[in-house]
């Protein structure tokens, strides 16, 4: 059945599955020096595929040592029913603008054909007329810092009249009240990156080249059997991701940056609308704060934790107990104050 709709193909486990066939290709190769390699090593190398996700970087905004803990300390994370919460409401939003189809993946290029098959679906139906689209992959290499940036816009918002495209961030809230400043300011980065990467691909600075390379995709391997089914039905051409690349470029290239951006808060059990933050894009304050974060990511200086001012995070943190910054800081504090008295 050939339906060129616009439903949209589950690729909310890539990680997994990229970490999964990452790990197999390594095991196939000779394990020598591993803990000698591993040291010299940047935490992209170690923590990541090689890219980072924006969740990364927000997270970064939070505690950069809880970041690090993440990766480095076993700790028994307890499951958060607001997050549960906050996932089924963003799935109902997704599945009231479109379907949900599972596809079956073979590689990672199959991985990539998926995303950028959703980004491209979406591109599309917001040209044909549609106002609303929801679930966007986006990803680059914002401000010529050679790291790749993978992320996952949750709404756009088209008026065909005016040409006019908006770019929203959900989030859900298990109290009647708006987030602190710190979380606020974790959310204004993560739209803040999601309108720097689309408007990279709207205005063509992203290549083929610099995703293969960071990647570590071959741009000419034929997709699966279940992608290639997909691609049929969606009324596109192509049996590569060399191929589909050229038609996301073009197609994105036909609509425009992005306008406004903004957050928008919810309670989860009335659903009641708490608020909409409309947010002031500053290129060279993301520019500022990117280039900062990467310096750890690229082992050039040490992890840093919270300050004092903002010690109120460590309250509800699973590593509070071993962190060495905390105690750090807990003895600078301590020390300064004996000098005060």
């Amino acid at each position: 059945m050939n339906n060129c709709g616009g439903d949209e193909f589950s690729d909310n486990e890539d990680e997994i599955l990229t970490t999964a066939i990452e790990n197999f290709e390594a095991s196939l190769k000779p394990n020598s020096s591993v803990a000698k390699d591993e040291e010299l090593r940047t935490p992209l190398e170690r923590f990541r595929p090689g890219y980072l996700w924006v969740s990364d970087l927000t997270r970064q905004n939070w505690c950069e040592q809880q970041v690090y803990y993440s990766f480095t300390v076993p700790a028994i994370v307890e499951e958060n029913p607001v997050m549960t919460e906050g996932s089924s409401l963003h799935l109902a939003r997704e599945l009231a603008v479109h379907d949900v189809v599972q596809v079956k993946v073979t590689s990672n290029e199959d991985i990539w054909a998926i995303k950028v098959l959703n980004l491209l679906s979406s591109l599309i139906s917001l040209l044909n007329g549609q106002t609303v689209a929801r679930e966007i992959p986006i990803f680059g290499a914002p401000f010529d810092e050679d790291v790749f940036i993978v992320g996952l816009i949750d709404e756009l918002r088209f008026d065909p009249t005016s040409f006019q495209l908006d770019l929203w961030e959900f989030k859900t809230r298990k109290y009647k009240n708006m987030p602190s400043k710190a979380q606020q300011a974790q959310n204004r980065l993560q739209v803040m990156l999601y309108k720097k990467l689309f408007d990279d691909l709207v205005k063509g600075k992203l290549t083929k080249e610099v995703i293969a390379k960071h990647l570590k995709l071959d741009m000419n391997r034929t997709f699966g059997s279940d992608i290639q089914a997909t691609i049929d039905d969606k009324c596109l051409t192509g049996t590569t991701l060399n191929q589909l690349l050229d038609i996301l470029f073009i197609r994105i290239q036909c609509i425009t940056c992005i306008k406004e951006i903004g957050i928008e808060y919810e309670h989860q059990g009335s659903k009641e609308s708490l608020g909409m933050n409309s947010v002031d894009y500053d290129d060279e304050e993301l520019e500022k704060l990117f280039k900062n974060y990467l310096e750890f990511w690229r082992g050039r200086r040490e992890v840093k934790g919270v300050e004092i001012e903002e010690a109120w995070k460590c309250q509800s943190c699973d590593f509070a107990d071993v962190c060495d910054w905390r105690k750090r800081k807990a003895e600078q504090y301590s020390q300064h104050g004996k000098k005060k008295i």
